[in-house]
């Protein structure tokens, strides 16, 4: 089953317009918000005033900074489903404070300062595609709001060494370096992982890598980004525009690489296994392009290579990068901050890929 056999009409109706259910006794709270709008460029996306009041298992939080993935560019322009609501909430990676809780809710409180996992049931055990019922952003509301409504069970509460706009990034791209890192490669220290490209997924697998005690290659068209990917601690940089056969290069210049974060997907396949050691472990992030031949996949039983595919992570993957972020003071890298009524020209700066790291909103 696919996302989008999954990811019905009806069940994102049932999944948007599950906070009108019911009567709340906690006071509502107007705010503003925006929503995508009909299906084209980013000038469709609306401002609108809701009205919020949360569920049992919802919780109100005032947003502080909401930031924008690559996917999220696409749910705008109504890419990936047809059938999307013009009034859903963007964006699936955010931090604020809690203002107010669902009754009968034990685990988050009032006051809190929360992040919340991408797909908000995935709470811990094994992925299944049901989780696509409750994709933050995408088949319910996000976080592009002055307040947004959540459900607790994704949430996560943030300790003071994090700061704002470290935590605005971890749900998304943060959560997802750390699953390929961690639960799938294993990535030990000494071991050497190639990071595609400098954006927000690319440089948090750098920035986790590094902690880990690995050995760091990053690739990217622009030098300017990879000086900047050097500063972070980038060991090895390479522009794959000056060179075509960029993974034989890293093969020959580390003696292959043990753990890549394939960040593109099938068009950049070839040469990420060309770069490998025997015994590399590939992890498929990216879903970008098909390139016009299928991959050759070189390598991938003589080096006896493992390939596999994840989608974001779990709340305690998020839990775990949290500590691991404050245990070892990362910042996320961030390319540009606008604020909340500029969001559609975040959006279309975003759309530039001219900047490394992520675009942040401030609320």
């Amino acid at each position: 089953m696919n996302r989008r056999d999954f990811l019905s009409s009806t069940a994102l109706a049932s999944v948007t317009t599950a906070a009108a259910a019911g009567v709340s006794t906690v006071p509502a709270i107007r705010s503003q918000a925006w929503t995508i709008g009909e299906p084209g460029g980013y000038e469709t996306m609306q401002r609108v005033e809701r009205e919020l009041a949360p569920q049992p298992g919802e919780a109100v939080v005032k947003v502080a900074y909401s930031a924008i993935a690559a996917r999220d560019l696409g749910i705008a322009r109504g890419w990936f489903l047809k059938d999307l609501p013009p009034s859903l909430v963007p964006l699936s990676e955010g931090v604020g404070t809690v203002l107010a809780v669902g009754e009968g809710e034990t685990r988050i409180k009032v006051g809190d300062r929360v992040i919340g996992a991408h797909f908000a049931r995935w709470t811990h055990g094994a992925w299944t595609p049901d989780n696509y019922a409750v994709d933050v952003g995408f088949t319910a509301n996000g976080w592009l709001a002055e307040h947004a409504l959540l459900p607790t069970s994704g949430l996560v509460v943030l300790p003071d060494g994090v700061d704002d706009t470290t935590a605005a990034t971890m749900s998304g791209s943060g959560v997802t370096a750390w699953h390929a890192l961690h639960s799938k490669a294993g990535v030990m220290s000494g071991e050497t992982v190639l990071s595609l490209g400098t954006g927000g997924v690319s440089t948090w697998g750098l920035l986790l890598a590094k902690a880990a005690g690995a050995r760091v290659a990053v690739t990217s068209s622009s030098d300017e980004k990879l000086a900047l990917m050097r500063e972070l601690g980038a060991d090895i940089t390479i522009n794959y525009r000056n060179d075509r056969e960029w993974g034989k290069t890293l093969e020959a210049q580390t003696g292959g690489v043990d753990v890549v974060l394939e960040n593109v997907g099938r068009l950049t396949l070839d040469q990420s296994m060309y770069a490998t050691a025997p015994n590399a472990r590939i992890v498929m992030i990216g879903t970008g392009r098909m390139p016009d031949e299928l991959p050759r996949m070189p390598g991938l039983y003589e080096k006896n290579l493992s390939i596999v595919a994840i989608s974001n992570g779990s709340r305690v993957m998020l839990e775990n990068l949290v500590r691991a972020a404050d245990a070892n003071q990362i910042r996320s890298v961030i390319g540009a901050t606008y604020a909340f009524n500029e969001a559609p020209a975040a959006f279309e700066f975003a759309a530039k890929s001219s900047h490394a790291g992520k675009i942040l909103i401030k609320h």
